[in-house]
């Protein structure tokens, strides 16, 4: 009997040894949220900086902090034309270790790729990509039997997993597909695109980055 007692005694104390703790804060809005202290048993301690944009006013500023898997510590970016999403998760694997309030904002710097965007129901327009984007993305997404199509320049991560995933919508479906090269993600029109519905569905995939 003391034997299997004490197997859960050490078991509990190599688990207590390799328990990370974190500091939490998920804001409902731009605005500041409270910090509180969670048990992360996997993973790294992340702080997530993430920034949207509709032309050249910002739509959305907020910091996150929460425990993070290795896949998630990346910068990923979205640029869609009128809208851009960049999201920069910078993690550490000690305890506490996610305390910086302040991250630093993408350059902002053209990389010479361009990819075609929409521009209400015309994509033959071309769009510069920014700083690490060098892949195009074409998504088509239904909202409400509503079928838009969007097109831009986005980074590598943000093409890996599903995009209906990243957006967290049931009334949502999307369907992706990138390519690494100039201006690979055609020209052909799109069924609909409308600013307000860009809008919503880049701000549905920012409450869902975390």
């Amino acid at each position: 009997m003391a034997q299997p007692l004490l197997f859960v005694l050490i078991s509990t104390l190599f688990y207590k040894a390799n328990t990370l703790t974190c500091y939490q804060c998920i804001p409902e809005t731009s605005i500041k949220c409270t910090e509180t202290k969670v048990e992360c048993p996997v993973g790294q301690c992340g702080t997530m900086r993430t920034t949207t944009y509709m032309g050249n006013n910002t739509l959305a500023d907020m910091i996150m902090k929460n425990c993070s898997q290795e896949h998630q510590c990346v910068t990923a970016s979205a640029n869609l034309g009128s809208t851009r999403i960049v999201i920069n998760n910078q993690c550490c694997n000690t305890n506490l270790c996610n305390s910086q309030n302040e991250l630093e904002s993408p350059k902002m710097i053209p990389n010479g790729m361009q990819c075609f965007t929409c521009t209400g129901e015309d994509c033959a327009s071309t769009l510069p990509c920014i700083d690490e984007e060098d892949h195009c993305i074409k998504a088509t997404v239904v909202n409400d039997k509503q079928v838009m199509t969007l097109k831009g320049c986005v980074t590598r991560s943000f093409c890996m997993g599903d995009l209906s995933t990243k957006i967290g919508q049931s009334s949502i479906t999307a369907d992706q597909s990138c390519c690494k090269g100039h201006l690979c993600n055609s020209a052909h029109t799109a069924a609909a695109s409308r600013f307000f519905q860009l809008g919503f569905l880049l701000y549905a995939m920012l409450q869902k980055t975390l």
